[in-house]
């Protein structure tokens, strides 16, 4: 459930970056799995710190995800990738 709601995570942010900041070059596609990419990276490193786990829903675990999923995107525009 938690890989899961990672993944859901990454696409919805995704989807509202593209949807709000329009002039990024690219795409949709590659900015749901640059997105998904970041929030799956940030939900990894709270299994490793013990906020979360794989298999449960754990609020720190979609918190930390987030942040990696808007990290890796803001990232990403300010590198101008």
């Amino acid at each position: 459930m938690g890989l899961l709601s990672w993944i859901i995570i990454g696409l919805l942010t995704g989807f509202l970056t593209r949807r709000f900041f329009p002039g990024r070059p690219g795409g949709l596609i590659p900015t749901l799995i640059l997105a998904t990419t970041g929030a799956l990276i940030g939900g990894y490193v709270s299994v490793f710190f013990n906020y979360g786990t794989l298999a449960h829903l754990e609020p720190r675990a979609m918190l930390i995800a987030l942040a990696g999923a808007l990290m890796m995107v803001l990232l990403v525009k300010k590198l101008r990738i």
